[in-house]
């Protein structure tokens, strides 16, 4: 499959594609990540401003999230495989914090600039680990999908057999 025709089923069918793709898994995983980046790079204001920030970040990342990663699958094995990763790792996460910018600005989150450079140090990184998990059908949703656990397993196994 082509990228173009990747996006073009997905614009077809869009409630369909985030019936059966959202990716719960790294919905989660993000929304906790993100949640503690926001939580503690806001919390030497107040305990109270830390759980908003928080709140802020989970309310759109936990949705957000899994519309990204699914993105993400979809385009895994996308042709050219070029432009492919181009969206997966420069495009999504750029879209993403557009949003995460806008609506913790809007929500007036204290030290915006902070948490914002820390979540996007976490996306460099992130992107890339994301792809190359999908890649080996980690992380997925859907069939051929192992559990969280599972996955999460497979990803110490592999990282231990990387080191050695």
């Amino acid at each position: 499959m082509t990228v173009g025709g990747e996006l073009g089923r997905i614009a077809r069918h869009p409630a369909r594609f985030l019936a059966t793709q959202w990716n719960w898994k790294a919905a989660l995983l993000s929304a906790i990540m993100r949640g503690a980046i926001f939580f503690t790079s806001t919390l030497s204001v107040g305990t109270g401003a830390a759980i908003r920030a928080l709140i802020v970040d989970a309310t759109f990342r936990v949705p957000m999230a899994g519309v990204c990663a699914a993105l993400v699958q979809a385009l895994r094995w996308a042709e050219p495989r070029w432009l492919g990763a181009t969206i997966m790792l420069l495009g999504i996460p750029m879209a993403s914090h557009a949003v995460e910018i806008a609506l913790h600005a809007a929500a007036a989150t204290p030290l915006l600039s902070r948490a914002v450079a820390r979540s996007i140090v976490l996306s460099i990184a992130s992107s890339a680990v994301e792809l190359v998990l999908m890649r080996r059908d980690l992380m997925i949703v859907g069939p051929g999908a192992g559990s969280l656990s599972s996955d999460l397993r497979r990803v110490l196994r592999f990282t231990r057999t990387s080191d050695a």
